[in-house]
């Protein structure tokens, strides 16, 4: 088929609608035109061919861009040196006991609050999951203060903890030497400090937190 041919028979599809990619144009385009300008109809439909492809690849494009991001986003979490994947719950209840933990602290302390958490995960002394660990009850007593005083339920994420949980569970950051404990001492029970003090071992103290193992 000649060009001529082809361009003959996209200027029929084009006057009732329908174009070769799909897209609909406008038949008064054509209607307009003097019957003897057929030079100038097939410079008009050359040019919204074109067009149409370009928009075609474009939208291609896209949808190529977007399906990728999707499966960026999808890629499952790993609890670094497991093989746990961490389910979109018990990400959302780690950013809620860093953020009950460390409220006004740096990023860093949020971080080393999300280290501990899961270094109890992976330890054999502790629950293998993020929200039995952060629920645990030992003798009836919690092991995080803030599930039992209302500060989990009652924070607000803020974009500091959401970033900093992801260093913790995406990057690996990791700042905490093996940390299974943490107190701040002077908003604890004294009876509890002492406890600390003498069944563990202190690795350092950041920002009022005591860290031990």
């Amino acid at each position: 088929m000649t060009l001529k041919k082809k361009i003959e028979i996209a200027a029929i599809l084009c006057s009732i609608g329908i174009c070769g990619f799909g897209q609909n144009v406008f038949a008064g385009e054509f209607l307009r035109l003097p019957a003897k300008t057929n030079a100038k109809v097939e410079q008009v439909v050359q040019t919204r061919l074109l067009e149409e492809q370009r928009a075609y690849l474009m939208q291609a494009q896209l949808m190529t861009k977007v399906n990728l991001e999707q499966q960026i986003k999808d890629k499952p979490v790993y609890i670094p040196k497991t093989k746990h994947v961490v389910t979109q719950r018990e990400r959302s209840i780690l950013e809620r006991i860093v953020e009950a933990e460390a409220t006004d602290k740096d990023e860093k302390s949020k971080i080393l609050v999300a280290n501990v958490i899961l270094n109890r995960v992976r330890s054999k002394e502790f629950p293998n999951s993020i929200e039995a660990v952060v629920f645990q009850r030992v003798y009836g007593k919690v092991q995080f203060s803030p599930t039992a005083d209302g500060r989990y339920e009652s924070v607000h994420i803020t974009k500091s903890t959401k970033r900093s949980v992801k260093k913790a569970l995406e990057d690996g950051i990791d700042y905490s030497e093996g940390a299974l404990y943490f107190v701040e001492k002077t908003m604890a029970n004294p009876k509890n400090v002492s406890w600390f003090d003498e069944a563990l071992t202190r690795l350092f103290t950041y920002q009022g937190h005591s860290f031990y193992k």
